[in-house]
């Protein structure tokens, strides 16, 4: 919904080579949603390198909540998630669109990269580290019982180990569903690759993303254990090696074992294990 970005951050190639950003309009977004539903489709996510900020460059467009609202009435459609946001531009009327809407999921993706301000300085990321605290109690207060994923930079130039230990105890501190991570590397080009020495040692990246990935681990554990014996929905996607995989509205991945055919199905299911990365399941009543 959203192409190209104009933010620059200096470790992203995207402005160099998917332009500046554009907003699509809306009659053309509905139009393509209406006609994935008329094939079949049941869920659909919305992206944009900075996805809150649909709308900005179109004259009387309301915005991401807007679209969200215009997508919600498609009949048929059954989810909607978007991605990914920023923390400059996630808005208390877009949370609250989350929360009133039944067709769009309690899903929020909204990066950090580092919990460290000099080094988010560094990245011209234009918040500071208490700015995502604030946030994420936001989304919490706003949308109760939502996931909320992460991205991380490991390495980052001038990332020093104290630096480092800042995002490692703001992850701790934080205990969000889901952190991708990433070791840095340099894309010709960026102002980073320009302007920052790339002094972090290879080896050293690997053992700061191997940290980050145990804690991680460690914090998703714990969080979908919490979901063990429940009854939660599940949208089927595809069969893989003999069991259906489907998602929760939170996102989170399940397996079920059933011969029947279920996909694109929306099933109640009871969760019957848990572990970091997915969790299994039955349906209900059988």
């Amino acid at each position: 919904v959203v192409l190209g970005c104009s933010h620059a951050c200096t470790f992203c190639i995207i402005p160099y080579r998917r332009g500046v950003e554009r907003s699509r309009p809306q009659g053309e977004i509905l139009t393509e949603v209406r006609a994935l539903v008329s094939q079949g489709v049941k869920e659909i996510t919305l992206l944009g390198q900075i996805v809150d900020r649909y709308g900005a460059d179109l004259d009387g467009a309301d915005g991401l909540a807007g679209l969200l609202r215009e997508v919600h009435q498609v009949q048929g459609l059954e989810r909607i998630r978007f991605l990914t946001s920023h923390p400059n531009w996630m808005t208390d009327e877009l949370l609250e669109v989350v929360d009133e809407l039944p067709k769009v999921m309690p899903h929020i993706e909204v990066p950090v990269q580092s919990g460290d301000d000099q080094v988010l300085r560094d990245m011209q990321r234009g918040y500071t580290v208490e700015d995502y605290r604030r946030l994420i109690a936001r989304i919490r207060a706003i949308v109760p019982g939502a996931a909320i994923a992460t991205d991380v930079i490991v390495g980052f130039p001038g990332e020093s180990e104290e630096k480092f230990q800042r995002t490692y105890q703001l992850l701790d501190e934080l205990k969000l569903d889901v952190a991708h991570l990433a070791r840095y590397s340099e894309r010709p080009g960026t102002v980073a690759a320009r302007r920052l020495a790339d002094d972090v040692p290879e080896e050293e990246k690997w053992r700061r993303f191997r940290l980050l990935e145990e804690l991680q681990e460690g914090i998703a554990d714990q969080i979908n254990s919490n979901y063990l014996d429940q009854t939660v929905q599940v949208l089927f996607e595809a069969k893989v090696r003999g069991r259906w995989r489907g998602r929760t509205p939170t996102n989170k991945l399940v397996f079920v074992e059933n011969e029947r055919d279920l996909r694109a199905q929306t099933r109640d299911v009871r969760v019957t294990w848990t572990g970091p990365w997915s969790m299994q399941a039955k349906l209900l009543g059988e």
